[in-house]
C-alpha cells in the first residue's frame, strides 16, 4: 500500500501543474495585443498510477506539454492570400500614381494642349499676317512639346522609383530569409527535447507572412523546419538551416534586369515585387509607347503640312517640331509589304514613306551582304552583284506553307506563320497546282510544282511565288522564300537626318513603296530652333501665297481627321482611348485590391477565432486554475495535519 507521504506527492503535482497553467494563462493575457501570437494551452494528464495490494492508486496530475492552439492550413492559406494582397495593393496604388502623372482629362493635360494648338492655327488661318496670333501659335506649339516632355519625364521618374522599390523590397526579403533560417535552427534546437517552441514558431510564421507580402513563395513543412521556395516550383530560399539570398543584376541603364538564386534564374511574381515589376516593365513602357506613337503621328502630319507651306516672307516652310533622342521602336503594317525596319542613327519619329527600285530578278542576283545606295529624296537602288540570295521570309513574320497530308495524286498544304497554322488546308494535285489564302489582310497565292511530297515539307523548296495586295492596290509579286534589304542614307524631307541610316527589308520585285511609323518613347520633343526664334518662319500660307492662311487651315483641320488609320481614330479619340484603357485597368486593380483585402480579412478573422487570445475566456481559465491550485494547497494542508498527528501524537496515550 502507499505510504503516508504519498498524498503529499499528489498535492505537490497538482500545485505544480496548476501553477504552470496559471503561468501560461498569464502569458496569453500579456500577449493579447501581440500580432501573430497564438494562444497556448497546458495539456494536463493524470500521473502514472501506483499498483498496491488494494489496487491502482493515482499519483496526481502532470503538465505534459504547452500546446499552441493553431490550425496549420489556415496559416498556409493566409500566406498565399498575403501574396495576392501585396500584389493587388501595390498595383492599385501604382496605377493611381501613373494616372496622376498622365493627368487626363485636365486643363494641364496633353489633349488640352493639343486642342489649344488646333485653335491657334484655326485663328491664324483667318489672319496669317497677325504677329500676335503667330506668337500665340508658337507659344502653344512649345506648350504642347513641354507638356509632352513633362509626361514622359514623369513616367520615367515613376519607373525609376518603382525600380528602387523593387531593390528595397528585395533587401527586406533577403533579411527575412536569414531571419527565417535562424529561427529554423532555434526551433529545431529547442524542440530536440520533445517540447514545442511555441513563441519561436509564432515568430517564424510572422516572417513567412512578411516574405509572402513581397514575393510569391511556397511553404513546405518538414518536422521542426519550414522550408521556403520561390512559387511555381522555383529554387529554395530557405532549406532547414540554410538560407539562399536573391541576387539581382542590372542592365546598362542601371535598372534591375534579371534575378537569380545562386545560379538558378527566377522570375519574381506575386507580392509587392511582382506588382512593382509589372508597373515598371509593362504598364509604364506600354503607356510611353502609346503616347510616343500618338505624338509622333500628330507632329509628323503637322510637319508634313508645314514643310509644304510658305512662311511670312514667302520662303518654303520647315519642320515645326523636332525630336531629340534615339529611336527605339519601329512598326510596319503587314499590308505595306515591308518586312521590318531597324532604326538607325538619325531616323526621326513619325510616319515615313519608302520608295525603292530593284533589279528585275532579285531572287537570283542578290547576296546577303548587298545593300542599296542613294538618298531618301531620289530613291534607293539595290544593285545586283551576282550569286543567289538567301534571306529571311518575306513580310518579316516567316509566312510559309507546309504539307499537312500526302496521299496518292493529291497533297494538302496549309499556310503557317512561324509554328502557328493560320490558313486552312487546301488540296492540290501532285502534278501541279495553286493554293490561295487571305490572312492578316494579305492575299497569299502559292504554286505547287509537280513532284513527290511528304508530310512536313516546307515552302523553302516547295513554293516559290505568292502575291501581296498593298492597301487594295494592284497585286505585287513576292517571293515568299526571299527577302531583300536596303540602307536609306541621308535626306531630311522624309525625316532622315543627314548622315542617318535605317535598314529596311522588303520582299520581292517590283516593290514601289510603303510606309512605316517610328516611335521614340525616350526622345524629347521641341521646336525647330529657327522657327522658335522667329514667328515669321511659321508657314501659314501655301505655295507662293504667303498670306492666304491655307496651310494653317489644313493643320487646324487635322483635329477632325482620322490620323490613325489602323484604328480609324482622330488625335483626340486615340488619346482618349489611351486614357480610358488606363482608367479601366486602374479600376480593375482597385476591384482586385478590395477583393484580396476581403479574403485576407476573412482568413485572419478565422485564425483569430481559433488562435487569438479571448480575454473573457482567459479570465475564466485563470479562476479555474486558481481554484485548482487552492484546492491542491488545501489538500496538502490536510495531509500535513495527518502526518503531524502520526508523528507527534501517536504513542502519547500512556503519558
Amino acid at each position: 500500500m502507499a505510504n503516508i507521504f504519498y498524498g503529499l506527492n499528489i498535492g505537490r503535482s497538482a500545485m505544480l501543474a496548476h501553477q504552470t497553467a496559471l503561468d501560461v494563462t498569464g502569458h496569453n493575457l500579456a500577449n493579447v495585443n501581440t500580432e501573430g501570437y497564438s494562444r497556448q494551452r497546458v495539456q494536463l494528464a493524470p500521473g502514472m498510477p501506483t499498483v498496491t495490494s488494494q489496487g491502482s492508486i493515482g499519483s496526481g496530475v502532470d503538465a505534459e506539454d504547452v500546446q499552441r492552439v493553431q490550425v496549420s492550413y489556415l496559416e498556409r492559406q493566409i500566406a498565399r492570400a498575403t501574396v495576392g494582397r501585396g500584389h493587388d495593393r501595390v498595383l492599385a496604388q501604382g496605377l493611381d500614381e501613373v494616372q496622376a502623372v498622365l493627368d487626363e482629362p485636365s486643363e494641364s493635360g496633353l489633349n488640352a494642349a493639343l486642342t489649344e494648338l488646333w485653335s491657334s492655327f484655326d485663328a491664324l488661318a483667318a489672319r496669317p499676317q497677325d504677329l500676335a496670333l503667330r506668337a500665340q501659335t508658337l507659344d502653344r506649339a512649345q506648350n504642347l512639346a513641354t507638356v509632352y516632355n513633362q509626361k514622359v519625364s514623369g513616367l520615367s521618374e515613376l519607373r525609376d522609383r518603382f525600380d528602387e522599390a523593387v531593390d528595397e523590397a528585395l533587401a527586406d526579403v533577403n533579411t527575412a530569409i536569414q531571419e527565417l533560417r535562424d529561427l529554423n535552427a532555434a526551433v529545431a534546437k529547442a524542440e530536440a527535447a520533445g517540447h514545442q517552441a511555441n513563441d519561436l514558431r509564432d515568430q517564424r510564421d510572422g516572417v513567412i507572412r512578411e516574405i509572402s507580402g513581397k514575393l510569391g513563395v511556397e511553404v513546405e513543412t518538414d518536422g521542426s523546419y519550414l522550408n521556403l521556395r520561390v512559387a511555381g516550383g522555383g529554387p529554395y530560399l530557405v532549406y532547414e538551416t540554410e538560407g539562399f539570398e536573391i541576387q539581382a543584376d542590372r542592365d546598362e541603364g542601371g535598372r534591375l534586369a534579371s534575378f537569380r538564386v545562386g545560379s538558378a534564374p527566377i522570375a519574381p511574381d506575386g507580392g509587392e515585387i511582382g506588382a512593382y515589376l509589372e508597373l515598371r516593365d509593362q504598364v509604364i513602357p506600354g503607356l510611353q509607347e502609346e503616347l510616343s506613337r500618338w505624338m509622333a503621328t500628330v507632329t509628323d502630319r503637322i510637319n508634313a503640312l508645314h514643310r509644304q507651306g510658305t512662311d511670312r516672307d514667302g520662303n518654303p516652310g520647315r519642320n515645326l517640331f523636332v525630336w531629340d533622342g534615339d529611336t527605339t521602336r519601329v512598326e510596319a503594317a503587314p499590308s505595306t509589304g515591308v518586312s521590318k525596319v531597324t532604326a538607325g542613327t538619325g531616323l526621326e519619329p513619325g510616319t515615313h514613306r519608302m520608295d525603292v527600285s530593284v533589279p528585275t530578278d532579285p531572287a537570283s542576283l542578290f547576296s546577303t551582304a548587298d545593300r542599296g545606295t542613294g538618298t531618301a529624296d531620289s530613291g534607293i537602288v539595290l544593285q545586283a552583284t551576282g550569286g543567289t540570295y538567301r534571306g529571311e521570309a518575306a513580310i518579316g513574320l516567316d509566312y510559309h506553307v507546309r504539307v499537312t497530308a500526302a496521299a496518292g495524286s493529291t497533297v494538302s498544304v496549309a499556310l503557317y506563320r512561324g509554328d502557328e497554322r493560320i490558313g486552312e488546308a487546301v488540296e492540290v494535285s501532285t502534278s501541279g497546282g495553286t493554293a490561295s489564302w487571305t490572312v492578316d489582310g494579305v492575299d497569299f497565292q502559292a504554286t505547287v510544282d509537280a513532284g513527290t511530297y511528304s508530310v512536313g515539307d516546307r515552302s523553302d523548296g516547295l513554293l516559290t511565288t505568292g502575291s501581296v495586295s498593298l492597301d487594295g492596290g494592284p497585286a505585287q509579286d513576292v517571293d515568299l522564300a526571299q527577302d531583300a534589304g536596303v540602307t536609306l542614307v541621308g535626306g531630311v524631307d522624309l525625316g532622315f537626318l543627314p548622315g542617318g541610316t535605317a535598314e529596311v527589308f522588303f520582299g520581292g520585285d517590283p516593290f514601289s513603296g510603303g510606309t512605316f511609323t517610328v516611335y521614340a518613347p525616350d526622345a524629347r520633343l521641341g521646336l525647330d530652333p529657327k522657327v522658335a526664334a522667329d514667328t515669321d518662319r511659321i508657314a501659314a500660307g501655301l505655295g507662293s501665297a504667303a498670306g492666304d492662311g491655307e496651310t494653317a487651315r489644313l493643320i487646324a483641320d487635322l483635329a477632325a481627321q482620322n490620323l490613325f488609320e489602323d484604328v480609324g481614330e482622330t488625335p483626340a479619340g486615340y488619346l482618349g482611348r489611351i486614357v480610358q484603357d488606363l482608367g479601366a485597368t486602374a479600376r480593375d486593380a482597385r476591384v482586385f485590391d478590395r477583393a484580396s483585402q476581403a479574403v485576407l480579412t476573412q482568413l485572419e478573422a478565422q485564425r483569430e477565432a481559433v488562435s487569438g487570445v479571448n480575454v473573457d475566456e482567459e479570465m475564466v481559465q485563470l479562476l479555474q486554475y486558481q481554484r485548482g491550485f487552492e484546492a491542491a494547497a488545501r489538500f496538502v494542508n490536510v495531509m500535513d495535519s495527518l502526518i503531524d498527528t502520526l508523528i507527534n501524537r501517536v504513542g502519547l496515550a500512556g503519558r
